[in-house]
């Protein structure tokens, strides 16, 4: 397990797990099943674990609608943004920004996977140091209608 290891709600764990296989290359390490549904799952993605189980509103854990807010998202670095993109929107990722490469020297695209949760991808084109990352900040910041 990594050190920091989140814990997705959903309401289809099942579903859940083969879409994170088909869209994000996912390992399962183990399932455990109760009351006819997972109840806990380990995920494996490159060195970063996560679990998948069930929403259990009766313990706090609720699950994200599909088209309602994301209070989290997760970043996954992959070794190429426009084809884990495309694999992503394959296996049933709703698409919310299409590869492109951002400010921060990075090629990134965002997704909502079918259960609510927001990703998004990144490969690192650029290395920027702090003080560029800063001014190309400000710059973007501005280009916004921001300070």
């Amino acid at each position: 397990m990594s050190t920091l290891h989140p814990n997705l709600a959903v309401d289809d764990p099942k579903a859940a797990i083969d879409f994170y296989r088909r869209a994000f290359g996912a390992e399962l390490v183990y399932a455990v099943e109760a009351f006819g549904t997972v109840v806990h799952s380990d995920l494996r993605l490159g060195d970063s674990t996560f679990t998948v189980a069930a929403a259990m509103p009766s313990f706090g854990s609720v699950a994200p609608t599909a088209d309602g807010p994301a209070h989290v998202s997760f970043t996954i670095d992959v070794e190429d943004t426009d084809a884990a993109f495309a694999r992503a929107v394959e296996a049933g990722a709703t698409a919310v920004d299409e590869p492109s490469d951002a400010f921060h020297g990075g090629r990134t695209a965002q997704l909502r996977d079918p259960f609510g949760h927001r990703w998004f991808l990144n490969h690192q084109v650029e290395e920027v140091s702090p003080e560029e990352m800063q001014r190309r900040t400000d710059e973007w910041v501005a280009s916004q209608g921001g300070a």
